[in-house]
């Protein structure tokens, strides 16, 4: 859990798409491998893992399995220690540069942190898991902030924030974006422009807010299931021909979907094309407030659906719009500035990788 505060402490307090390991070092009594040196400062085995390992298991989680290959996972582990060795650069440039961090300014964030947390004692505890002291999460939280100020000071001084005539150019390359045209922007801020235009034409398309009772009867299912799965749809049909206008109480009652179950089945507001394509062609037809009389068949079993609510596609005028793409371009520009920075650190620092995957 610390891993993850101190992960969301960074990621917050840069505010640019900074990438700085989330990891506090894990103790070993195993006699660790030297996998890079970075001007004379090793970095072990040990050091790696406390960092690969919860992202190992985020892969595993949130990956298909049929492609969770050794290839990827080696990809994952060049990453994680190219990611060590720019840790280690930052934080020798912050010990170079001098860069002091005040006890308040630590306090501040173990205080953030230990929001987190139920009490004192949890804290502790999660701390003793750790391997740490309290001294020990103090100093690395402080080389943490370090190099935090480092990056800002380096940082802010190279970028600028967008006028409202930038705003509106790229605002502009967009909508060009929208229409199929081409912007004529660099390849880096070609895709921001078409992220953009993907997400704008995604958000300005007709939305249906909805409701379902979900039955499972996933395909290739046995037949013992299958049967059992279509008994439970007659016994809901039955129960909607009674006229209730309940329909969240029996989607409480009779739904499988445990993300929507618990919540009336209420599924939130839904975009036309995001839907599967049974259900997207049905539920766009439907009025606020009817219900399928017949469930709709998908590969995942049956779906009951009530609309809530619907919402026609719409434009975004600049206005609406122009904070949201100021602050997206000086992170892009952010994100530029860092990467020509740390690349120049690189470029007069003396690595030396002794493991490749």
């Amino acid at each position: 859990m610390l891993k993850k505060l101190f992960a969301a402490l960074i990621v917050s307090a840069f505010m640019t798409g900074v990438a700085v390991n989330p990891a506090l070092a894990a103790g070993s009594d195993i006699a660790d491998q030297t996998l890079a040196v970075v001007n004379g400062e090793p970095i072990f085995s040990s050091d790696f893992n406390a960092a690969f390992m919860p992202m190992l298991d985020q892969f595993k989680q949130t990956v298909p399995q049929d492609q969770q290959t050794e290839a990827k996972v080696n990809e994952l582990k060049t990453a994680v220690l190219n990611q060590k060795i720019e840790e280690t650069l930052l934080k020798q440039e912050a010990k170079k540069q001098k860069i002091k961090v005040s006890k308040k300014e630590v306090q501040d964030a173990v205080d953030q942190i230990k929001k987190r947390f139920a009490n004192e004692s949890e804290f502790t505890a999660e701390l003793k898991k750790e391997n740490l002291s309290r001294a020990e999460f103090e100093k690395k939280l402080e080389e943490q902030l370090a190099v935090m100020k480092l990056v800002r000071q380096s940082i802010d001084s190279k970028v600028k924030a967008p006028t409202e005539s930038d705003v509106k150019a790229f605002y502009d390359k967009v909508q060009t974006k929208m229409k199929g045209g081409e912007t004529g922007l660099s390849k880096e801020d070609d895709d921001l422009a078409t992220n953009l235009a993907n997400f704008m034409k995604r958000m300005s398309g007709e939305q249906v807010r909805l409701r379902q009772i979900f039955v499972s009867s996933p395909k290739g299912a046995a037949s013992e299931q299958a049967k059992a799965s279509q008994a439970r749809v007659e016994i809901v049909k039955k129960e909607l021909a009674k006229g209730t206008d309940d329909f969240a109480t029996l989607a409480g009652k009779f739904s499988e979907d445990p993300a929507s179950k618990d919540k009336g089945g209420d599924i939130g507001i839904v975009v036309k094309g995001d839907l599967p394509a049974e259900i997207d062609k049905v539920v766009f037809g439907m009025h606020v407030g009817e219900i399928t009389k017949e469930p709709v068949k998908t590969e995942r079993g049956f779906h009951f659906l009530r609309v809530e609510e619907k919402r026609a596609s719409r434009t975004f005028t600049f206005d609406e719009v122009k904070n949201d793409i100021g602050q997206l371009l000086y992170q892009n520009e952010s994100k530029k500035a860092y990467s020509a920075w740390i690349n120049d650190l690189k470029s007069k620092a003396n690595v030396k990788i002794n493991k490749t995957w």
